[in-house]
């Protein structure tokens, strides 16, 4: 029988600097616990096609905040996974046409434009169940 030794001490977050799309089979849930780099955010940026202003209305912290630091926490880091995980999947999905999708009013979303439905995870679950009814054909 194995024997465990019992560390009390707290292990240091791990950082994650690259998209997580990056690690293969994604599991968002084992990577929202770690800490997010500015470099990540910029890269998460540079796929979603959100302005800077955009974002900031989405993620927990302040402009200020985002210019003075270099990594961020786990609330900062969930919120840019839950972004990532639906540009991805709706990437897939729509091709690039998924940028127009996310910008025009959607009667299915209560006349909402996508992008807005990112500010909460109740949100982000509806974008990606629409995502899914839209990718297997179910419209109604």
């Amino acid at each position: 029988m194995k024997k465990y030794k019992s560390d009390d001490k707290k292990q240091e977050q791990s950082i994650l600097e690259e998209p997580a799309v990056a690690y293969g089979t994604v599991n968002y849930f084992a990577l929202a616990n770690n800490m997010i780099t500015k470099d990540y955010i910029k890269s998460t940026l540079t796929t979603s096609k959100l302005s800077l202003a955009e974002l900031m209305e989405i993620i927990p912290i302040s402009i200020d905040t985002y210019k003075r630091k270099t990594s961020f926490g786990s609330p900062v880091t969930e919120k840019i996974l839950e972004i990532e995980e639906v540009y991805k999947k709706g990437l897939s999905v729509f091709g690039a046409g998924f940028y127009l999708w996310m910008d025009a009013d959607n009667v299915a979303l209560d006349g909402l434009a996508p992008k807005k439905l990112l500010t909460n995870s109740f949100g982000v679950r509806k974008l990606l169940e629409q995502i899914g009814r839209i990718e297997h054909g179910v419209l109604a």
